[in-house]
């Protein structure tokens, strides 16, 4: 167990460093620094659904209204209660969505499919990345998983099981990140 310990603190300084490196290397500093908390955040919430299928609250809730108030700060393109709203907007439509989500899945196979901590941190997506990015944010998150499940099932004789779980908070952590960045720099200019 205490190998496990210092293998996650060594796995998160590690990748933390590289989101710290990546952060200044491609964002202004006000961005990068904000990036760095960003990715610090993710980066928990990754690691711990990996580890034991949860998404803890104590991360993912405080990351909506830090989107909805950090964001505006690095808006130049519209006024900042512009950029806040539109964020809101995309909180509560990917709020909306992932419950929606949530609850068919339930209906159609009798039981839980999406927990509660990956709507949470859809909303945490949309704050942070707006209407522009959530798409792609869920986009690469998607993938991500399937590739997760294909590399399992390959790893499990070929086969990919319904029940399997899969820790989709791990993908949808660093998806946020990722995408969050790349609109900072200016890389995703549109909307999926």
């Amino acid at each position: 167990m205490a190998s496990e310990t210092t293998n996650t603190r060594a796995l998160f300084a590690a990748i933390f460093a590289l989101i710290v490196a990546v952060s200044f290397g491609v964002l202004e500093p006000k961005a990068a620094v904000i990036g760095c908390l960003l990715g610090g955040i993710m980066l928990a919430i990754a690691i711990s659904d990996a580890q034991r299928l949860i998404v803890p609250d104590i991360l993912s809730l405080p990351a909506i209204p830090a989107g909805l108030l950090l964001n505006p700060l690095l808006s130049v393109s519209e006024p900042m209660h512009v950029t806040a709203l539109v964020h809101l907007a995309a909180a509560i439509l990917a709020l909306g969505l992932f419950l929606c989500i949530r609850y068919a899945y339930k209906a159609w196979r009798g039981r839980e499919g999406l927990g509660l901590g990956d709507v949470k941190l859809a909303a945490a997506a949309g704050a942070w990345t707006g209407l522009d990015g959530f798409s792609w944010v869920i986009l690469l998150a998607a993938v991500l998983a399937l590739c997760f499940s294909f590399f399992s099932a390959a790893r499990n004789a070929g086969r990919l099981r319904a029940t399997m779980a899969v820790p989709f908070g791990a993908f949808l952590a660093p998806s946020i990140w990722l995408i969050w960045s790349a609109l900072q720099a200016g890389l995703i200019l549109e909307p999926l």
